[in-house]
Formats: structure tokens, C-alpha cells, sequence
């Protein structure tokens, strides 16, 4: 089965929103079975819209629409289809109920304008949007099937998995089984995983290795399809198996995982707790430990020591500590880190110091000059690091390896 995605709005193409929907649908359709040979944006243009639904409705099996649904004047999606399909947009009943229950669920009066979503081409079947008030349609036009979803990614999202794909499968239900399993690899480079990686790619040619960088990490992709679900899961395992002993505590999750949260299931799962200490970062290795739901569990506390008077009145770091090697240095982020885990009474003390630019190097710290040390019973483990980019890479890779010194060293304890 093949299939094509279009997401429509000026915003898109004008490079002011990211295309996420694009990438979304398409790792669906692929987890599905289904092959995408295409993938396009368009603008909100009439003719535009009309002239892409035209040009590809007879070469694939499904096409997938984003964007335009909403009731303002720039959501022409819904006339442009019914052009392009050849119908007459009529008022779908099913829609206009969906919206006014809507509606008053949120305590809200439907306006006039919302009524202009209710209008759908002449013999269109409504998707439900549970969390939104743009409903989504579906019509047919010869070998085609063709799915409408508003743009906001969330509710696309939703309705793509609830109805679309169920309807997908109903529609073919001998389609290929495809199975994925997304390895996360963070402290060496695409080429290292590569190389180091070769054989086995030349042996499991079942298989389909693709690295996807997502900087500071990569994705390691292992694909597989076949029709027996058994054999492909098992031989995904095994090769999963081979990846990670070979690649070895690089890997530091799988699928949807997020350092933090891993480093999260780490702290719980050995009922340890965590206090940190930031000066460069600024509170964003907090920020990123609290975004994991049940933090509270192994969080106890977080400090911004911006300044040298805060790492002394709050972390008791020494005035002689300070003077004589400076806030950047590894005496100061060790007296950071025995500080905060004495203050917190936690299991481990994590800090941070360093330099994050533009300004405020010097020719033995320069910028991007970072320590970062932990803390845990009598041991202090002190990292230096020499990291490069602007002041936010700096600030973002400082947080990356603290989470990650901090996960390799709960693998060993």
C-alpha cells in the first residue's frame, strides 16, 4: 500500500512553524505497513490545493491532508477539496452536532463562523475530533481514499490515531507488518555507531539499520517486515541484543525515552534521591528532571548558584576555594556538589559550573569550559569538558552530560 501526505498553510511554507505533522503521519503510516512515496506543502491557494489533490489522486491508495479546517478566511481546505473531488459542499448534520455538543461542553457560544466547518463535500464521511472543534472527513474518489485533519498538531494526532488508522486497517487488513525498534545513543557519532556497527549490518540482512541524528543524539532505527509477527519480534530482540553489546552504555534508551527519564527510573528504581546545583545552565537540568512526570519522587531540591555570593551563603563553597581557583574549576563544582547533597540530606549531589559565552572566557577557561561533578556517600566524580556553539548549545550539552554521567554512574551502583 502507498500513500502520500499534504500539509497545507502559509505558515508552513513560510518557514514560521515547524512541519511536525508531516513527520508524525509518516512514522505511522510506515509503523503501519503503509509505504509514503510523497510527501508535500502547499500554501493556503485555492488553485494550489486543487491542482496537488488532482494531481495524485489516482496513483496512490491513501492520501493524508493537514491544515485549513479551522473558520476563519484563510481555511479554504474544505471548498478546495470539494473542488478538486468534483462535489458540492453541503451541511454535513453529523459535523454541526459534533460542534455544537462541543461547544457547549466547553461553556461556550458556537459562532456563526464556526458553522462555515460544518460544510463538507457532498457525500463525506465526518472524523471526530475529541479535543477540538474542527472536524476531519474522509471521501473517496476512484482507487483513492482520501483524509482530511485539522492542523493543530495535537488533535491531528489524536484523530489520526483513533479513526484514520483503524479505517486504514479495516480497508486493508493484509497489509505487511512492520516493526521498529528506535535504540537512543548519545556520547559518539553517527560514523563511530556505523563502523562499529558494519558487520552486523552485513549479517542481519533482514533487517534495516538507519541512523536518525537528532542533535546532541541518534536514533538507531532497526526495521523489520514480514506477515509473521512472532518471528519479527524475535529477531528484532536478538538483534537488539547484538547492537547493545556491541555499542555497549552508548545506548541509554529506547523508542520514546528521554535521558531524564531514564536517569528518572534510574533514581526510583534504586529508591535513591537527587539534589542539583546549576550555575551555567541556569535551572535547565531541573527543568528538564521536573518535565518527567513523578520527578518528586527522587527530586528533592534544586538551586540556581548564579553568582560566587550564592555558592557561598547557600552551598558554603569557600571564599579561599573561590579566590583561588575561581567559580569554573573543579574544587569549586566538587564543593558544589558535597554541598547541595549536604543541604538536600539526598543520596547524590549534582552541580554544574562552567562558561557559556559569548563572553567571559580566558585563554586557560575558555568558553564553553564546563565542570560538572557528582557526588554520592564519600566519592566525588568530576568531569572537564570543552564544549563548542552558542551560549544555548553550551548550556543544553552541559545538561546532556550531567544527566548522562549521572545515568552511567546509577548503571554502577
Amino acid at each position: 500500500m502507498k500513500a502520500e501526505i499534504i500539509t497545507i498553510g502559509d505558515e508552513l511554507t513560510s518557514g514560521s512553524v515547524q512541519n511536525t505533522n508531516a513527520t508524525f503521519i509518516a512514522d505511522q503510516l510506515h509503523t503501519a505497513g503503509i509505504e509514503v512515496v510523497q510527501i508535500s506543502t502547499v500554501g493556503d491557494d485555492t488553485p494550489s490545493i486543487v491542482s496537488i489533490l488532482r494531481g495524485i489522486q489516482h496513483h496512490v491508495s491513501f492520501v493524508l491532508v493537514t491544515g485549513g479546517l479551522g473558520p476563519t478566511v484563510d481555511d479554504i481546505t474544505t471548498k478546495a477539496a470539494a473542488e478538486a473531488l468534483r462535489r458540492k459542499l453541503e451541511l454535513n448534520k453529523a459535523a454541526l452536532k459534533a460542534m455544537e455538543d462541543r461547544f457547549q461542553k466547553l461553556g461556550r457560544p458556537m459562532s456563526p463562523h464556526n458553522i462555515k466547518q460544518a460544510y463538507l463535500p457532498s457525500g463525506a464521511t465526518m472524523i471526530p475530533n475529541p479535543i477540538g472543534t474542527a472536524c476531519g472527513f474522509t471521501s473517496a474518489k476512484s482507487n483513492t481514499l482520501f483524509f482530511f485533519l485539522p492542523g493543530v498538531p495535537r488533535e491531528m494526532r489524536r484523530m489520526l490515531e483513533e479513526t484514520v488508522l483503524p479505517l486504514i486497517k479495516k480497508e486493508h487488513p493484509d497489509t505487511e507488518l512492520v516493526r521498529t525498534v528506535g535504540l537512543k545513543i548519545f556520547g559518539k557519532t553517527e560514523s563511530y555507531c556505523d563502523q562499529a556497527l558494519s558487520d552486523l549490518i552485513k549479517e542481519e540482512k533482514e533487517i534495516a539499520f538507519a541512523f536518525l541524528p537528532h542533535y546532541p543524539e541518534i536514533t538507531l532505527k532497526l526495521t523489520m517486515r514480514g506477515n509473521d509477527k512472532k518471528f519479527i519480534e524475535k529477531k528484532l530482540k536478538a538483534v537488539e541484543r547484538k547492537v547493545t553489546k556491541i555499542l555497549g552504555t552508548i545506548i541509554f534508551g529506547k523508542n520514546g525515552e528521554t535521558l531524564e527519564s531514564v536517569v528518572g527510573s534510574l533514581l526510583r528504581s534504586q529508591e535513591a534521591t537527587l539534589s542539583v546545583a546549576e550555575s551555567c545552565t541556569g535551572g535547565l537540568i531541573t527543568h528538564r528532571l521536573t518535565n518527567v512526570p513523578g520527578s518528586s519522587d527522587y527530586l528533592e531540591r534544586s538551586l540556581i548558584v548564579y553568582s560566587n555570593r550564592a555558592k557561598k551563603e547557600l552551598l558554603q563553597v569557600p571564599a579561599t576555594t573561590l579566590n583561588r581557583f575561581g567559580a569554573v574549576s573543579q574544587e569549586t563544582a566538587e564543593s558544589m556538589a558535597q554541598g547541595i547533597k549536604r543541604l538536600g540530606k539526598t543520596t547524590l549531589g549534582l552541580a554544574v559550573t562552567g562558561v557559556a559565552g559569548p563572553a567571559g572566557g580566558t585563554s586557560d577557561k575558555p568558553v564553553g569550559t564546563v565542570f560538572i561533578s557528582l557526588a554520592h556517600k564519600r566519592q566525588i566524580i568530576t568531569q572537564k569538558h570543552l564544549f563548542y556553539g552558542d551560549r544555548s548549545q553550551i548550556k543544553f550539552m552541559t545538561s546532556q552530560y550531567a544527566l548522562d554521567s549521572l545515568r552511567k554512574y546509577l548503571l554502577t551502583i
